[in-house]
């Protein structure tokens, strides 16, 4: 809709034309005169005048360049005083006019030139015509489907110079299309090496308008591309495009350098890819990258990266596959080799902790017992991990078993628990709402096992009160040793030392939610 103001304006710029003795001519030359746009606006709302002198008088609002008015501004206040009937016909009628201009002066060959100025004001005048005045089009339903058509066709082909081009964006437009927006847009998610990089931003605008029926065909669309650009089928085009990229870099060139940078640009295609599926978060997509994840024979950065893809849309219906990931690896096995990778497995987890699946917590803490890996291969992350994704899954009341499990003995190799992985749980106890305070405070008695008197101890560090401060200062003196790796590079070697960082946080977190409320930031919950 207009500025109240300046249509207001605009309109008192309407003049009554004296006679009927208007032409062509004239409405070329009110294009550059100073009341020319208000002469030309007369014309087009005016039912007096025949319709093609109309039609003219709308093209040249679009074509105007003036100082003083907007073209396009002045279209769209005329058009709402033009009556349904009339003003549907010029659309139809303008509707060939536009296209020309909207393809004029394109590319012949290579890719698709910058848009000009000219092809921009076509496409911002289909808009205005589609949005017509915000709550119903100035064109017939016939004509709002062609120029839906028109404005997606245009933008699509070439995404990254045209999505922002003019006064409307692609999402914009994509909004005043509407639903049916999805289905021109899933036809653009092509396996292209110009259309893959633009794969993202386009799910993001299905994702706007798209009805479930809509995102999941472009999520179907989306795999085909996927399954295409990982198999054997594309490896001969990817070897191209890397060949042709390293030569115009100036760079040597010979087989074992390009395929490398074949194998990299296949990785980076499916990583824009993986994140388009992601946009979308459809449960065909989960499935499809739950298979990548789960093929052995695949890359293993490519398993990690459909694991990462599938964050926010796991459903307890993945949890199998997930787990099957997981114990790929038995416990006690080496680590290494993609069956063990610790990073991969370590998604796993983090994907199960999203599922909010209370049911697969049992099992959890079956691993959680099992896992036995030291700080020196990284495999006590799974670990971790699995403490996290209880916590989060069970919340307050999982507490209790958890801390058990925590305090259980454990077979050789096992030295403790390390500083990163007690401190990583005591966060995500602390996120817990409404914080346990009170149940972490009898966690700290010399009664309980050290790694629960740490957790304890460092949660309270955390998310404590003021009357905690007393309690940590009661067991700064405890010189008892701390057990696991990490501990001394963070200077905690002892019980005490471990008590005392976490007084020292609590008083800063303190200090800080008091400071909050003058500084207009809410307090510490």
């Amino acid at each position: 809709m207009l500025n109240r103001r300046r249509a207001a304006a605009l309109a008192g710029l309407m003049f009554v034309a004296a006679g009927c003795g208007v032409n062509d001519d004239d409405i070329e030359h009110w294009k550059h005169t100073q009341r020319g746009p208000r002469k030309i606006m007369t014309v087009l709302v005016g039912s007096t005048y025949a319709q093609p002198l109309r039609v003219h008088a709308a093209r040249a609002l679009v074509e105007m360049k003036h100082p003083n008015a907007n073209g396009l501004d002045v279209l769209a206040l005329a058009m709402q005083q033009v009556p349904a009937s009339e003003r549907e016909a010029i659309v139809h009628a303008l509707l060939p006019e536009l296209q020309r201009m909207m393809t004029a002066a394109a590319a012949p060959a290579g890719p698709v030139a910058a848009p000009t100025e000219p092809q921009i004001k076509a496409k911002d005048a289909a808009y205005v015509l589609l949005r017509g005045d915000g709550r119903s089009s100035f064109a017939s339903s016939e004509d709002r489907a062609a120029l839906a058509n028109l404005i997606l066709d245009w933008v699509l082909a070439d995404f990254n110079q045209r999505a922002l081009a003019g006064s409307y964006t692609a999402e914009q437009i994509v909004n005043a299309v509407g639903p049916t927006a999805a289905e021109r847009l899933t036809r653009a998610l092509t396996s292209d090496d110009n259309a893959i990089p633009v794969s993202v931003e386009i799910a993001r605008l299905i994702n706007v308008v798209g009805t479930p029926a809509g995102k999941q065909a472009a999520v179907a669309q989306l795999v085909r591309n996927a399954t295409e650009v990982g198999g054997a089928g594309a490896t001969q085009r990817m070897r191209d495009k890397a060949r042709s990229l390293l030569t115009s870099g100036g760079r040597t060139v010979d087989e074992a350098r390009v395929n490398t940078a074949a194998e990299q640009l296949r990785g980076q295609y499916l990583t824009v890819l993986f994140e388009a599926i992601k946009t979308l978060g459809q449960p065909n997509g989960t499935a499809y990258l739950l298979t990548v994840a789960s093929d052995a024979a695949a890359p293993i950065e490519r398993r990690r990266a459909s694991l990462t893809a599938m964050t926010g849309s796991v459903t307890a219906a993945n949890i199998p596959g997930l787990l099957a990931i997981i114990n790929a690896c038995p416990a006690g096995t080496p680590v290494g080799g993609a069956q063990c990778d610790v990073d991969l497995r370590g998604l796993a987890v983090d994907r199960i902790g999203e599922t909010r699946s209370r049911e697969v917590i049992p099992t959890l803490f079956t691993l959680f017992d099992q896992a036995n890996g030291v700080a020196s291969d990284m495999s006590f992350t799974i670990r971790w991990k699995l403490g996290e994704a209880i916590l989060r899954l069970g919340g307050a009341g999982v507490l209790s078993d958890f801390m058990s499990h925590l305090s259980a003995s454990r077979p050789a190799p096992f030295a403790g628990f390390t500083f990163a992985e007690i401190s990583g749980e005591a966060q995500a106890i602390g996120d817990i709402s409404p914080p346990p305070r009170e149940a972490l405070r009898g966690f700290t008695a010399t009664s309980q096992a050290q790694p629960v008197r740490l957790l304890a101890m460092m949660f309270l560090g955390i998310k404590g009160e003021e009357r905690d401060l007393a309690l940590l200062q009661s067991f700064a003196g405890d010189a008892t040793a701390v057990t696991g790796e990490g501990w001394g590079d963070a200077h905690l070697t002892t019980v005490g030392a471990v008590a005392t960082r976490a007084k020292e946080n609590l008083q800063q977190a303190l200090r800080s939610a008091q400071q909050a409320p003058a500084n207009g930031a809410p307090a510490q919950p």
